[in-house]
């Protein structure tokens, strides 16, 4: 089916799940069925879409997908798709989101290819399919490394549950993560800014969206409080040592180690950009349909206006500093005969520092000991890459050594909420490190070759003379 005929089915196949839906789920006032108005709007958007073959049918089709998904976020469409309002409705509810996800697709599909056609056809589908298995395997390991590889939720060890958690946090995790590597990738700035804009990702996620910065007793995770009163500043309203492990946590775990490894895993593409104006859109409004189902749920409004207007300045200073460093960058080149540090040797001394402040009590000493930890690897990093002989696998093997210790560390407490039994917890807890395991080993494969240089330019370093 091309995509003149796809978009509008999709529109279609959307509104007859919205038509089931009110089959299915809680009756209208009057016993009856309740029929959503998304399913007049899908259906104008599909005619459309159908009979406008230009841009203006795929434009008014997407609005439409796009008020209908806002309306259905609004609504509160968490619960029904993991189920919590029985199977029928999460069924229907399920239809509904792949249908809207196939028109957005095709429709956005449709404007691209007004473009003209002409090139290396068959090149660039090859380089197109090993993009997108280069993106899907980053927004499966977002997720893996943001929620599921530590194994800490009622999840774990259900397929059911974890099927639909990569799917919602590869949105909420690794959409933001494309995005911003497309920016920094796009202005052509180094990491420095690329953690900059990681970390005000992770400071959003911690204290505008989900709130957990400023929550006394989060989702009834145990041991929440007691964790939480050791650094609680009372004039704030938040703990010290949750800021740390909260928003660093995020900047490693989320962002940064899974987009160090998917970059390594095709040194070619590593500093190119992957999204296209389509794909692009995809993830911005991904992104913002997981957050809003986040935001939406009262768990997540602890935060007062005060402190959420103080977490949205830090988070603008931080794209702020982003942007100055990306400014004021310097291009590191590497020279011919420079010897950089093994990888091995990277991956293990990483380890290292990543295992210490996991290891540090939840204290104000705990807490300044972890940090100055973490900023040491930094610093390390840092002069190791002003060398010159930095590569692109190295700064993998950091990441790696990230996921590695947090898979490793799962295997020794079990989840802080739900009743989990032993043999599903440490199942999930070996797929969970076969999975980091395998990015790992596509990352640093191979031979490493510094930064910046071209394959002709690495191989004339390598035979010249020392």
């Amino acid at each position: 089916m091309s995509y003149q005929r796809l978009g509008p089915a999709g529109l279609l196949v959307a509104a007859l799940a919205l038509i089931g839906l009110g089959v299915v789920g809680p009756p209208a006032s009057d016993g009856g069925p309740r029929i959503s108005p998304g399913v007049p709007i899908l259906l104008v958007g599909a005619a459309a879409a159908w009979w406008l073959r230009g841009a203006a049918g795929a434009i008014l089709g997407l609005v439409a997908a796009a008020v209908v998904t806002v309306a259905a976020v609004g609504a509160g469409i968490g619960p029904d798709l993991i189920g919590d309002r029985g199977l029928p409705v999460a069924v229907a509810r399920w239809v509904q989101v792949v249908g809207l996800v196939v028109a957005a697709y095709a429709l956005g599909r449709r404007l691209a290819t007004r473009r003209s056609r002409a090139g290396t056809a068959g090149e660039g589908a090859r380089r197109d399919r090993g993009k997108a298995l280069q993106v899907t395997g980053l927004l499966v390991l977002c997720g893996v490394g943001a929620e599921l590889l530590a194994a800490y939720g009622d999840s774990t060890g259900d397929p059911g549950k974890i099927a639909f958690a990569l799917v919602f946090f590869g949105a909420l995790y690794g959409a933001p993560a494309l995005l911003a590597r497309e920016l920094a990738r796009r202005l052509g700035w180094g990491w420095p800014s690329l953690l900059l804009v990681f970390a005000a990702l992770g400071t959003a996620q911690a204290g505008l969206i989900d709130q957990s910065l400023f929550s006394a007793d989060y989702g009834g995770y145990e041991g929440w409080e007691e964790s939480r009163e050791p650094t609680l500043i009372p004039s704030m309203g938040l703990s010290g040592y949750s800021a740390y492990s909260f928003i660093v946590g995020h900047v490693i775990f989320s962002f940064a180690a899974p987009v160090a490894l998917a970059e390594a895993w095709a040194p070619a593409r590593a500093r190119k950009p992957w999204l296209g104006p389509i794909g692009t859109i995809l993830a911005a409004v991904a992104y913002l349909i997981a957050a809003a189902m986040i935001v939406t749920d009262p768990e997540s409004r602890s935060g007062s206006a005060a402190q959420l207007l103080v977490t949205a300045g830090v988070v603008a200073v931080m794209l702020l500093g982003a942007t100055l460093l990306g400014r004021n960058r310097r291009t590191d080149h590497a020279r011919a005969g420079v010897r950089g540090p093994a990888v091995w040797l990277v991956l293990v001394v990483s380890l290292i520092f990543a295992i210490v402040p996991d290891l540090m009590p939840e204290t104000w000493l705990g807490l300044v000991l972890a940090a100055a930890t973490t900023a040491t690897l930094g610093i390390l990093i840092l002069l190791a890459s002003r060398t010159g002989a930095w590569t692109i696998r190295h700064t993998a093997a950091v990441g790696a050594a990230y996921l590695l210790e947090g898979g490793l560390l799962a295997f020794t407490y079990f989840p802080l909420i739900g009743d989990v039994e032993a043999g599903p917890k440490y199942a999930n807890n070996v797929v969970m490190l076969l999975v980091v395991v395998l990015a790992t080993w596509l990352a640093l494969r191979g031979r490493a070759r510094p930064q910046g240089l071209s394959a002709e330019t690495a191989s004339r370093a390598a035979q010249s003379p020392r």
